[in-house]
C-alpha cells in the first residue's frame, strides 16, 4: 500500500455497498457461496461507534486486475486485535490468506495497517471476495489455522455455509469479545 492508510470513509462504503444483496460497488456482483461468507453476522451491534471495525483495502483503488497480477491487500483494526483474512472465488473454494506461512501470528496492533501477503496472485477472471475479520478474543480456529505442507496459505474447501456457520460459532460472537468485519470484492480480467 506504498506507506497510505486507507480512508475511514472506504469501510463505510464497503459496508453499505456489500449488504444482503450481494453486490460490490456498482458492478461487482457476488456468487451465491460468496454471499454466504459476506453476509456473515459478526459485527459487533453494541455501541458501534467505540467498537472493533477492521478495514480491508487493495491497491489499485478501482480493484481491477488481469489474471496472474499480483495483488497488493492489507488490513488495518482500530484496536488491538486477532485479523483473518478470507479469500471466497466464485465456485466458494475459500482459502485462509492471513494467518499464513510467513506471518504466522493473527494479532494486529491498532491503526497500523498491515500488507497482508506477497504472493497473492489474481488466478482466474471473474469476481474474487476477500473478507477481513477480526476478534479481541484470539481463541477462535480462524487465527490458529496452520497451512498443510509447504503450503503458503490454508484452504477450508468449498462449503461455503458450514464455513460460515464454523466460523461465526468459533468468533463466540456476542459473548464477551468484541468482533468486527468488513469486505471488498475485486475483478479480474482475463488475458
Amino acid at each position: 500500500m506504498s506507506g497510505r492508510r486507507p480512508a475511514p470513509i472506504l469501510f463505510a462504503v464497503w459496508a453499505a455497498t456489500g449488504a444482503a444483496c450481494g453486490v460490490i460497488g456498482d458492478k461487482e456482483r457476488l456468487s451465491d457461496a460468496q454471499a454466504v461468507i459476506a453476509d456473515m453476522k459478526i459485527g459487533s451491534s453494541d455501541q458501534p461507534a467505540a467498537g472493533l471495525t477492521i478495514i480491508g483495502a487493495v491497491d489499485p483503488a478501482d480493484r481491477r486486475y488481469r489474471v496472474g497480477e499480483p495483488v497488493s491487500l492489507s488490513v488495518e483494526v482500530n484496536r488491538a486485535a486477532y485479523v483473518a483474512v478470507l479469500r471466497v472465488m466464485p465456485n466458494g473454494a475459500t482459502t485462509l490468506i492471513f494467518p499464513n506461512r510467513r506471518h504466522g501470528n493473527a494479532q494486529l496492533a491498532a491503526n497500523s495497517p498491515l500488507r497482508v501477503a506477497e504472493n497473492i496472485a489474481a488466478e482466474k477472471p471473474g469476481v474474487a471476495l476477500f473478507e477481513f475479520i477480526a476478534s479481541t478474543r484470539g481463541d477462535s480456529w480462524l487465527f490458529n489455522r496452520k497451512p498443510q505442507e509447504a503450503a503458503d496459505f490454508a484452504e477450508l474447501g468449498t462449503t461455503t455455509r458450514l464455513i460460515a456457520k464454523d466460523i461465526v460459532t468459533s468468533l463466540r460472537v456476542g459473548h464477551g469479545a468484541d468482533t468486527a468485519s468488513s469486505h471488498l470484492a475485486l475483478r479480474v480480467e482475463g488475458d
